[in-house]
């Protein structure tokens, strides 16, 4: 899908190089962000055995002195040399709202939020949610799931790692192996930062690391965010995991279709938010293992849906994707605008960890819900 979303936007001249697509973030801390390259010595990679698992991940942190450090790429050099070579496109030098490699902002300890993104789509699609949240006293950590991750998730040096291919397509064989390493990556990176928080540098290369970020981190308080499949490995990662406090789930099943997962059936004591877009509740796919969910889970839980938006408005593609293209791209991206779809999702996301995280005990989510645009499906 980000290939897609890449070639309507170069292909447009969107934006001019050096300009920001994303909305600006909804809190009122600067934001610092870096990368991380984690090798898991204990675990082979599932998809290349003869490898040990390796990830890239993003780190967005509350930040000062931010006036020192440039403002980062949503993509890099190259990737974008890489895509345009694919595509035949030129694509547009789009910015983000942090700052690269920014000193951390220390006097708090902020808690962690782990994202997940979609089956095949890289982590860069969550960049404006983990923005937004990092801006509001979050650390958020975007994790790449190396050999699904597309159209390729890149490595120090420039290296590009494709997905691995499937022998018998995307069947739900594969689709349960994808799940099965994406709950055992997010394990590997708590553990990661909990080095981290003590430390430790764990990149793989020794790279320096901001200043403070360590210090930071309180993973006393740990949440989940996904899309899509990504929602589906932070349910069940909390599910599997008791470090992780709450859950949000943005338009996916809580299984593989048929085959549930194990917060489905055995349900989970702890609190999970989950928005649905109105494409997902007129096709109906998740309304089996969210039937379940709702059967067997014991701890808090709610069920929002967004009028008139579709599958990939949960991620920056409606932002980066230029108005004269999205007709072309109904089928990913719904009527809302997509401002008022940000809007909703960040402010929705907030309020679940702000209430379960943070303790604050007048969120939206603590509230009637008025807008318009929110249903209350369950």
């Amino acid at each position: 899908m980000l290939c897609a979303l890449v070639a309507s936007n170069g292909a447009t001249s969107a934006a001019a190089p050096g300009v920001s697509m994303l909305p600006a973030p909804g809190g009122a801390l600067p934001v610092g962000t870096t990368t991380l390259h984690l090798v898991d010595a204990t675990r082979p990679d599932p998809f290349v055995p003869d490898r040990n698992r390796e990830l890239m991940v993003s780190v967005f942190y509350p930040a000062t002195a931010t006036e020192a450090h440039p403002p980062a790429h949503y993509l890099s050099t190259e990737l974008i040399v890489d895509l345009e070579q694919r595509l035949g496109v030129e694509l547009p030098g789009i910015l983000t709202h942090s700052r690269r490699d920014a000193p951390a902002r220390v006097g708090s300890r902020y808690p962690v939020v782990l994202y997940s993104p979609g089956a095949g789509v890289s982590r860069i699609l969550g960049t404006g949610l983990a923005e937004d949240l990092a801006s509001r006293g979050y650390v958020v950590v975007t994790v790449d799931h190396t050999y699904e991750s597309g159209p390729a998730v890149e490595f120090p040096g420039g290296r590009l790692v494709r997905p691995a291919e499937a022998p018998n397509g995307f069947d739900t064989t594969i689709r349960e192996k994808y799940i099965a390493a994406r709950l055992l990556d997010f394990r590997f990176v708590l553990d990661t930062l909990t080095r981290l928080a003590a430390g430790e540098n764990p990149d793989a290369e020794q790279d320096p690391l901001p200043g403070d970020l360590g210090p930071i981190l309180d993973l006393d308080r740990v949440g989940a965010v996904g899309h899509s499949s990504g929602g589906y490995t932070a349910v069940e990662a909390m599910h599997t995991d008791r470090r992780i406090d709450a859950a949000v789930d943005l338009d996916g099943q809580i299984g593989v279709d048929a085959a549930f997962g194990r917060a489905a059936t055995e349900g989970t004591d702890r609190p999970t938010l989950v928005l649905t877009s109105s494409q997902i509740e007129e096709v109906g796919d998740a309304n089996p293992s969210l039937d379940a969910f709702w059967r067997t889970g014991t701890g808090w839980k709610r069920h929002l849906s967004v009028a008139n938006s579709a599958h990939y408005d949960f991620t920056d593609m409606p932002a980066l994707v230029p108005a004269a293209a999205k007709p072309a791209a109904a089928r990913y991206i719904g009527a809302i605008d997509s401002g008022r779809m940000a809007t909703l999702v960040h402010g929705c996301v907030a309020a679940m960890f702000d209430k379960f995280l943070l303790d604050r005990p007048d969120t939206l989510l603590d509230r009637p819900i008025t807008d318009p645009e929110l249903t209350t499906v369950r």
